[in-house]
């Protein structure tokens, strides 16, 4: 790209253009210029040019950022389920019942701002070939990210609810009719806008947060090894080694390198928690690791946004309840362990997951440490002087003095003697008995709300902390200025090791894999974590991808990427809650109610079966 670049800035257009409001997508200083009464025929402008694209960022914060991301792609899956607190639809959504239907505002917030963007972009791409005053480096750059962003909001929708409507043309006026287009000529159209973004866009980008070749080579792997399952696939064969060719081309790039140390992707170390295992320290915390491709740039200047809705709220939904809880004290609510909304909980299967302990858990070396670079299991007392209550198990604590600064609960995910428990003055809580061993949606020792037993339970349970954020405004504060990272290097050495293991390739699969379980282990155990090419399986590689990526948002996706059988399988055998309703239709979400009654002309918009 030539030296010209082209600033993202906070542009408000007129809401009787394209309905969006445009915002900044990068780390860079914001210029807020006011344009009312604009066409689409701005868009054919230099600064028209660039504000579809930024509103485009925008609006990704508008699904990135919002709760409904996790509703959507975490609870009902085999490692995450809802947790006790209401506020959103995630219980319906794990459930699988009938309440899980059309009207739910979580299929509309995806749905619509999707289309919102799309439509956005083909005006960018419709007119901005004849901008003029503009280099044609810039020019290049701008209707590549156009094509990425296109590209990136029709794969959600694909991959949410199938045949969706593909329109790669800008809409002008009302639309009354819509037709639903096979899933597989959106796929054509996903790959198309990457194959012109990886043409098109540069290696670096000057503002954070915008896209790259390297972002559209790995969003393109990710698309065909999708496809490679799907039965409408031209050749599964074909699509494995093109999702290969990608992955590669990112890793040996140079342009990206895996964060030496796991936790750090997350958190900034502190002396006092040298085993990272308590909350998520974020001062000094990089946003812009050398390890992430693609990302969504938030504030903690709210001035920079434009709508109410606009911040990161992922902090809020996967921590524990910790403050005020009935089981141990000397933790009331505080900014660093964040405000507890309670959404999501991991499934004990998820904690499963990462008993890798060289010996006896709790009595020798971690193996891998990102249990702990992802989950927070040791909270401290802020508050001394007190006691914790001993519980029923039969007694879940020593009951000594606990003072500021010492432990006041600790939530291992392995087992503890009566003993242990009854040695220590902070409270244990671990997973129960049945789940000790073989954690299956048949073993959940159920909800057990408040229950001081010494086991997890619907309120209390490992936090996930990597997007906790301690520098939000104060400690009840929802507005969270983290970014959200969409694609890292770390998972695209899991998307080659997919590939690899689709066209048989378990030898190359199991050295990705090893890629990254060299970076997981302990200092003293780079050599002992590796595997072989005989473990190289889908279910071996959904569980790297979950010890790898846990909470990024992608498990739904994954879980249903290979089809419907292997989705209820996984999820009804290890999902207490949705093990009753789950079924093969549930592999794609309902159409939005909004959509089926916006048609009022032509046909009938169709619903997915099942609904």
């Amino acid at each position: 790209m030539s030296n010209e670049t082209i600033p993202m800035k906070r542009i408000l257009l007129s809401a009787m253009t394209l309905g969006l409001v445009a915002g900044f997508a990068g780390c860079v200083n914001l210029d807020e210029k006011l344009i009312t009464g604009v066409s689409s025929q701005y868009y054919a402008t230099p600064d028209g040019l660039n504000s579809a694209v930024v509103a485009s960022y925008s609006q990704l914060r508008g699904f990135y950022g919002r709760e409904q991301l996790m509703s959507l792609t975490q609870v009902g899956t085999d490692t995450w389920m809802a947790a006790d607190q209401s506020g959103s639809n995630n219980k319906v959504f794990d459930a699988y019942n009938g309440a899980l239907n059309s009207t739910l505002a979580e299929l509309a917030n995806t749905w619509n701002p999707a289309y919102q963007a799309i439509n956005t972009l083909n005006a960018a791409l419709d007119r901005g070939p004849n901008t003029q005053g503009i280099s044609p480096a810039v020019k290049s750059t701008l209707l590549g990210e156009a094509h990425f962003l296109r590209a990136l909001n029709y794969f959600t929708l694909v991959q949410t609810f199938g045949d969706v409507t593909l329109n790669l043309h800008e809409n002008q006026g009302v639309v009354a009719t819509a037709v639903r287009d096979p899933a597989a000529d959106v796929y054509k159209a996903i790959l198309a806008d990457l194959d012109s973004a990886v043409t098109m866009l540069p290696v670096t980008q000057t503002d954070v947060g915008r896209a790259t070749r390297g972002a559209a080579l790995t969003l393109r792997s990710k698309v065909y090894l999708t496809r490679a399952y799907q039965p409408y696939s031209p050749s599964k064969q074909a699509d494995f080694t093109s999702s290969l060719a990608d992955a590669k081309a990112v890793i040996s790039s140079g342009a990206y390198s895996l964060e030496p140390v796991f936790a750090d992707l997350w958190c900034v170390a502190r002396p006092a928690d040298p085993n990272r295992t308590g909350y998520c320290e974020n001062t000094g915390y990089s946003q812009n690791h050398k390890e992430f491709i693609f990302t969504v740039q938030f504030s903690y200047d709210l001035t920079h946004y434009d709508a109410d809705n606009e911040y990161d709220y992922m902090h809020l939904v996967y921590l524990s309840q910790y403050d005020n809880n009935g089981i141990w004290v000397g933790t009331p609510r505080d900014l660093n362990n964040g405000r507890p909304f309670r959404r999501a909980m991991p499934t004990p299967y998820e904690l499963s997951l990462w008993n890798k302990w060289v010996g006896t858990p709790g009595a020798s070396d971690i193996l891998d440490t990102r249990f702990d670079g992802s989950f927070q299991t040791v909270w401290i007392a802020t508050v001394g002087n007190v006691k914790n209550p001993t519980g029923t198990c039969p007694a879940c604590s020593s009951g000594a003095t606990i003072n500021v600064g010492d432990t006041a609960a600790f939530m291992p995910n392995y087992p503890v003697t009566n003993a242990f428990r009854q040695s220590k003055a902070y409270e244990i809580l671990t997973p129960c008995p049945t789940d000790q061993v073989n954690p299956t949606a048949a073993t959940y020792c159920g909800d057990r709300n408040n229950a001081n037993d010494g086991f997890t339970n619907w309120q209390h349970f490992p936090s996930l902390k990597k997007f906790q954020d301690n520098l939000r405004a104060n400690l009840t504060a929802q507005e969270g200025g983290k970014v959200e990272v969409v694609y890292r290097l770390g998972e695209v050495y899991l998307i080659a090791a997919e590939a690899d293991v689709g066209l048989g390739n378990t030898a190359e699969a199991a050295s990705f894999v090893n890629v990254l379980h060299q970076r997981a282990a302990s200092p003293a155990h780079k050599a002992d974590y590796n595997v072989t090419p005989a473990q190289m399986t889908l279910d071996y590689i959904m569980e790297e991808r979950e010890r790898e990526l846990a909470g990024e948002h992608d498990r739904w996706y994954d879980m249903v990427r290979p089809g419907a059988q292997f989705f209820v399988a996984r999820v009804a055998k290890y999902n207490p809650r949705a093990a009753a309703n789950l079924k093969p239709f549930h592999v794609l979400r309902p159409i939005p109610q909004s959509q089926i009654d916006g048609v009022i002309s032509g046909p009938k918009y169709p619903q997915n079966p099942g609904y």
